[in-house]
């Protein structure tokens, strides 16, 4: 899975660089932010898959940084911290974090923390799967969606969204079932999360000439 994008959040700028270099190496695409602020942003945007989030951060830490993720995305975080209680590790899971990796970290073990972490949170995304649908050529493993000479990243979220769209063309999907699809494990997600999710969708279409693709059926839900 090292076609993915990673976040890199980290205090320790040589640390920061070190792992990107590592991770960069086996294959990963990293970002790091110019500012700590700037992560919530990033993950919005839907331009990265897994977040590497040191914990102790000038001004706001890594968990809060974590919980304000979880107000719009199920994106994959791993904690990276000196910090080394249980009860630093359980504070971290219930802030929203997928994994607690304690430094000095071997960086054979925390690549396969990644690797497995990604494989659970995109179990549909395996190298070889395609979905064709007409002239479009959807990569999930890839996060990709090509048509013609162009191509689009898409979040994971998006993916799953065109999936289920180009799985049943003619089709009207109601809202609920791709909630119900996308975000099986929620207890409550806003309805206006899937408006969200889909204005981007559509967003990231427009630049393949394709902005007009999913039709809006008004009070059932959407189709192609």
């Amino acid at each position: 899975m090292q076609w993915m994008k990673l976040l890199v959040v980290e205090d320790d700028a040589v640390l920061g660089r070190e792992l990107s270099r590592d991770l960069e190496s086996h294959g990963y695409e990293v970002v790091m932010p110019q500012t700590f602020d700037a992560a919530e942003e990033i993950v919005q945007k839907g331009e990265v898959h897994l977040v590497l989030l040191d914990v102790t951060l000038p001004g706001r830490d890594g968990y809060e940084i974590c919980r304000s993720i979880r107000r719009f995305s199920s994106i994959p975080v791993i904690f990276l911290t000196s910090r080394d209680t249980d009860m630093d590790e359980l504070y971290g899971m219930t802030m929203g974090g997928d994994d607690f990796v304690r430094k000095p970290y071997k960086m054979p073990i925390l690549l396969a923390r990644i690797e497995a972490l990604l494989r659970r949170s995109y179990p549909d995304s395996g190298p070889e799967r395609e979905v064709l649908w007409q002239d479009f050529r959807l990569l999930p493993a890839k996060g990709k969606l090509c048509r013609g000479g162009g191509e689009v990243m898409l979040t994971r979220q998006e993916t799953l969204l065109l999936s289920c769209l180009f799985a049943r063309p003619g089709e009207v999907i109601r809202r609920v079932d791709f909630i119900e699809e996308l975000w099986d494990d929620q207890v409550f997600i806003d309805d206006n999360t899937l408006s969200v999710h889909m204005t981007r969708l559509r967003g990231k279409l427009k630049e393949l000439d394709a902005g007009d693709l999913i039709q809006t059926r008004y009070g059932l839900g959407y189709l192609i």
